[in-house]
């Protein structure tokens, strides 16, 4: 059953769906994307850092704090948080294309989501006060795959 699967890969999931969403984009344009802060040494070096310097970003903090800069850079009072914009985007753009979606998708063409599923998660998700996050990973799939063809 579990035969000729991927290995596991070095760099965190969330890391790789973030490169499957933007490097096409990149891509197309001519741009080869470097991002030498998940380069599998950085990453396993990340990893055998003792908690202390983990918890907190407390390793880039102290480097940014070095570096000169005001504290307000270093540790601001209030963290980023791009939530709003992100259900803005996913009801005014995300929304349509799983519109789209429902009528043609390569993720419900090949099986890997049920159909009927996905209307009655676009059904739900009109009317819920934020789209789930499900619903993006979706999307996101979908927007990459099809950008591949």
């Amino acid at each position: 059953m579990n035969e000729h699967l991927a290995p596991t890969p070095v760099l965190p999931v969330p890391t790789l769906m973030a490169f499957g969403m933007h490097n096409p984009g990149f891509l197309r344009a001519g741009v080869w994307p470097v991002s030498p802060l998940v380069h599998p040494r950085i990453v396993r070096f990340m990893e055998q850092l003792p908690h202390e310097y983990k918890r907190g970003k407390t390793l880039f903090r102290e480097r940014i704090r070095r570096a000169g800069l005001p504290e307000p850079v270093a540790s601001p009072a209030e963290p980023e948080n791009f939530l709003a914009v992100l259900e803005k985007g996913l009801r005014s753009y995300g929304l349509p294309v799983l519109d789209d979606m429902l009528k043609e998708s390569v993720l419900v063409d090949l099986g890997y989501v049920d159909g009927q599923a996905l209307a009655q998660a676009r059904k739900g998700a009109e009317a819920a006060p934020t789209v789930p996050d499900l619903l993006c990973d979706a999307l996101a799939l979908e927007v990459g795959l099809r950008s591949l063809m």
